[in-house]
């Protein structure tokens, strides 16, 4: 996955955001997360599909990713507050990143799925899963 680049769509598509980030675990995504509105990409994971040639290489690589959200609204502790500033937000990032491509390599981004992460003291975090594929290839035999 293009990281940089969509790390980029996620900030100019959702100005709102008081910080985009990127982190490599869900524990150090979570712990970035300390200013409101904001979003943290979780680093993907490649899903490799078969090898399509023989004496080659041509392989489909699914990337894998989550996109962070983090309100804070401390009007309500219990979350129903931070719950329906989440629901303004994640429409936003959604229509930003789906049938978008990171790169001219890579497919448009289709939607994965979701889940809420974090409830406490006002604070909600709440991630999106999202895919985007590229190839591997080798066309010659080394």
């Amino acid at each position: 996955m293009q990281l940089a680049s969509t790390l980029s769509r996620i900030d100019t598509q959702l100005p709102e955001l008081k910080q985009v980030t990127a982190a490599p675990t869900l524990e150090l995504a979570i712990a970035s997360l300390k200013t409101y509105p904001s979003a943290c990409i979780l680093m993907p994971r490649g899903k490799a599909g078969a090898n399509t040639l023989v004496n080659a290489i041509d392989q489909p690589v699914d990337d894998l990713f989550g996109v962070l959200l983090a309100v804070k609204n401390v009007k309500d502790m219990h979350g129903v507050a931070a719950s329906a500033d989440m629901d303004i937000l994640r429409p936003k990032l959604i229509a930003a990143l789906l049938n978008w491509s990171p790169a001219t390599d890579y497919e448009a981004i289709t939607y994965a799925g979701h889940q809420m992460l974090y409830c406490k003291d006002g604070i909600l975090i709440w991630a999106d899963h999202f895919v985007t594929r590229h190839r591997v290839r080798v066309l010659t035999a080394q």
